[in-house]
């Protein structure tokens, strides 16, 4: 397995050779996921690994999330729509949707299309302004919801095998992180 050195050259370093050539186990754990290796001396990589090790995690975490929620016949997507909704027994207008749930309006769009068609929400004028459009969950809908949120929680959100201390260090950081991106690099105002 290939990767990018120190100055841009090539390394050949695999596994137990990398960790004793000097890289860290992360990194050579990374490095086994994307079929690269990095060195961590090299100017920015650590903020890559970190970059990538997010990405896989949260591949991994949907996949474990996925696996769950399709035995109730339903998806991450899907649940994560229900979830704002059901929270909001006036209804929620489309567009705060896709933002709350850091997606598309047009992927949003489908998503609350396919929960149309399951019955699981509906869609309505908004009361206060008849031109918007608001998602309320149905009685299925909320069923659906209160299923695969005890089935989610009773597996510790795919996160059972984490120990306690990694979870709250991760909370920590990854809240950091997030304010970072939502507020500019200045933290929030």
């Amino acid at each position: 397995m290939a990767g990018v050195g120190n100055h841009g050259t090539r390394t050949g370093a695999r596994g137990s050779d990398a960790v004793s050539a000097g890289r860290s186990a992360t990194s050579v754990r990374l490095a086994d996921s994307l079929g690269q290796t990095y060195d961590l001396d090299s100017a920015g990589t650590e903020r890559l690994l970190v970059a990538g090790l997010i990405l896989r995690v949260r591949d991994l975490l949907l996949r474990e999330l996925d696996g769950v929620l399709s035995e109730l016949g339903t998806s991450h997507a899907k649940y994560q729509v229900l979830s704002i909704v059901c929270s909001e027994p006036d209804g929620v207008q489309l567009s705060e949707i896709a933002a709350r749930a850091s997606v598309h309006s047009t992927t949003m769009t489908a998503t609350i299309d396919r929960l149309v068609r399951g019955g699981l929400i509906e869609r309505r004028a908004d009361p206060g302004d008849r031109r918007r459009i608001l998602a309320v969950a149905t009685r299925e809908g909320h069923n659906l919801y209160r299923r695969a949120h005890a089935e989610l929680a009773a597996l510790e959100y795919g996160l059972s095998d984490v120990d306690s201390d990694t979870v709250k260090s991760l909370l920590e950081g990854l809240d950091n992180v997030a304010l970072v991106f939502e507020h500019g690099a200045g933290g929030p105002e």
